[in-house]
């Protein structure tokens, strides 16, 4: 993409991301406080609700590359901002906790059925050798985006919230549509495999290895990051200081874009994804040394989110790029899909290594593992037969 605007058809679909990310924005950070205060659900009750949206994100995945293989992309990423919307609008006017349940568990799985279907149709308006930077670009606009609904969520009343965001997943399905008038149409496909499905994605190894990748640095990097240190924010006595990491975090993927940008054309994504996991690592050794040198909370929390975003930039587009250079066109929603249960599988490792470190009292466990499985990670990249990548 250097030296050309992005395609009419992927601006659009990027404003419908930043939209709809806003209206998660909104909703995410409220909806323990929702359920228990507003809805009157147990709070014990309401924090498994909570988890309905991560659970339901596992078959969503799934459907979506299977759908996005068989129809066009566009009509995926409609289908589940629509089951996203109706589950939120749920939200804001179910009373019964069966209901809302349901409510939360359609918003986890409409929303799980975009991103794959999201990451198809950037892979096929985008050259092979720019998607890493469209990649890179998409996950930095969209945290702006949940950045800027967090931020604006402070002055809406709590149950219209849920509102709110239902009208960004409106807007958000107006941008897709558009999108698909300004899409130029595909070459036929010589064929299209009617058999086989996910099956065959096992006969590929080179996959097999990225998505391995994938999986330890989503547990030992996301997985901990949302774990670990709001533990340590509460192991400190300073709450507040997770809320000032989730401002550097953010600003640190907004403000280096520019930078991330200019990185990922120079390295290979072997090379930006072994940088990514030592950046971790230095993150969660300094949290490691949070119990030895009197920094404070408030100091390495903050640290440790800039390092973790400065990471997050450098993987966005290595990751997905690899993985759709290895995708034949028939099953490329399937590859997307394969990566994104990998990265959600990720997340889920992160909060039971420090519900395991928090039962032995042993907090510090939590990043010794994870600086340990990024190690894992950089050699795994490193090894003299590299991860596949992109064609420049």
């Amino acid at each position: 993409m250097p030296n050309t605007r992005l395609p009419a058809a992927l601006r659009l679909l990027l404003f419908g991301d930043v939209v709809s990310a806003a209206g998660i924005g909104l909703t995410q950070p409220y909806l323990l406080i929702l359920l228990h205060s507003a809805k009157g659900v147990p709070l014990a009750t309401a924090t498994a609700m909570t988890s309905l949206l991560a659970l339901a994100s596992f078959p969503g995945n799934w459907l979506s590359g299977v759908l996005a293989d068989r129809y066009h992309g566009h009509r995926v990423m409609t289908g589940g901002l629509v089951t996203t919307g109706c589950g939120l609008v749920l939200v804001a006017t179910g009373e019964h906790p069966l209901l809302l349940g349901c409510a939360v568990a359609a918003v986890g799985f409409g929303w799980s059925v975009t991103l794959p279907a999201y990451a198809t149709l950037i892979a096929g308006l985008v050259p092979e050798a720019a998607q890493g930077r469209a990649f890179t670009l998409q996950f930095a606009l969209f945290n702006a985006g949940m950045g800027a609904g967090s931020a604006a969520g402070v002055l809406v009343d709590l149950t219209a919230l849920w509102w709110v965001a239902a009208v960004t997943c409106v807007v958000a399905i107006g941008a897709v549509r558009w999108s698909y008038t300004r899409t130029p149409p595909a070459p036929p496909r010589a064929s299209v495999p009617s058999a086989g499905g996910y099956r065959s994605l096992l006969a590929d190894r080179a996959l097999l290895r990225v998505l391995l990748v994938a999986l330890l640095a989503s547990a030992a990097g996301y997985g901990v990051y949302n774990a670990g240190l709001p533990l340590l924010a509460v192991t400190g006595a300073d709450p507040r200081a997770m809320s000032w990491a989730s401002v550097a975090n953010c600003l640190t993927i907004v403000a280096g874009l520019p930078l991330a940008l200019r990185v990922g054309a120079r390295l290979r994504p072997p090379h930006l994804i072994a940088a990514a996991a030592a950046v971790w690592s230095v993150a969660w050794l300094l949290c490691l040394a949070l119990g030895r040198v009197d920094l404070g909370a408030r100091v390495t929390l903050p640290l440790a989110a800039v390092l973790m975003g400065a990471g997050e930039l450098l993987l966005a587009g290595a990751l997905p790029a690899t993985v759709n250079a290895l995708a034949p066109p028939e099953l490329r929603g399937r590859y997307n899909a394969a990566l994104t249960l990998a990265m959600t599988s990720g997340m889920w490792a992160g909060p039971l290594l420090a519900a395991a470190a928090t039962a032995l009292g042993r907090v510090s466990l939590l990043f010794a593992v994870a600086v340990a499985v990024l190690l894992v990670v950089i050699a795994l990249v490193r090894r003299p037969t590299p991860i596949p990548q992109p064609v420049s």
